[in-house]
């Protein structure tokens, strides 16, 4: 574990307007005020965009899933804002949603605006941190300024009385999957590779 302190700099207040990429806006935005630390959280609506959902595979490094989506969705999400190689570093989560349908992942690449996004933006300073490519998982990682051995510390494991507990997500979790409604025994079958025997 890595962790970093400081303090709550200045906050902005950002509107996006229909047609302007978000993802372009807040970085340009960013870089002009001089934001090198802080977070973002933001709500809206995009009419594109393309996300990751997570990797092809779960291994290491991971392949990453794209989708792509368009025609009006509801959007919320935050950001995390470091210094980079090329400057501002932003990474982004986010759900959107259009007509029961729902997507949640790392928006990359594009992100344009439906009618509003509307973004807030908090500057962190004092903080001793970055972000770095990491040549083991393939990835910008954050880099924080103290390194902790142990979670707990005057610790090095876990109460005796809860290594004992039995796992409780075994192969069992999802003997049931034939009793949910509709397709979603089926995406979860698909998600976890658990097939009923």
């Amino acid at each position: 574990m890595q962790y970093t302190e400081g303090q709550l700099g200045r906050v902005f207040v950002v509107r996006i307007d229909n047609g302007e990429d978000m993802l372009i806006s807040l970085r340009q935005f960013i870089y002009d005020k001089g934001i090198h630390v802080g977070s973002i959280l933001f709500l809206g609506a995009l009419m594109n965009g393309r996300m990751v959902t997570g990797p092809e595979v779960p291994v290491i490094p991971p392949v990453p899933h794209f989708v792509m989506f368009e025609g009006g969705w509801e959007v919320f999400g935050v950001g995390t804002i470091y210094p980079g190689e090329d400057g501002p570093h932003v990474h982004y989560h986010a759900s959107v949603g259009r007509s029961g349908h729902a997507l949640t992942g790392c928006l990359r690449e594009k992100a344009i605006t439906y009618l509003i996004v509307e973004a807030v933006i908090f500057e962190f300073t004092g903080l001793s941190a970055r972000r770095e490519f990491d040549k083991k998982t393939q990835v910008h990682l954050p880099i924080l300024g103290k390194e902790e051995e142990t979670l707990y510390p005057g610790k090095t494991d876990i109460d005796d009385e809860s290594k004992n507990e039995e796992e409780p997500y075994g192969d069992e979790k999802f003997d049931d999957t034939e009793d949910l409604p509709g397709g979603l025994a089926e995406i979860i079958r698909d998600l976890t590779g658990h097939r009923p025997s």
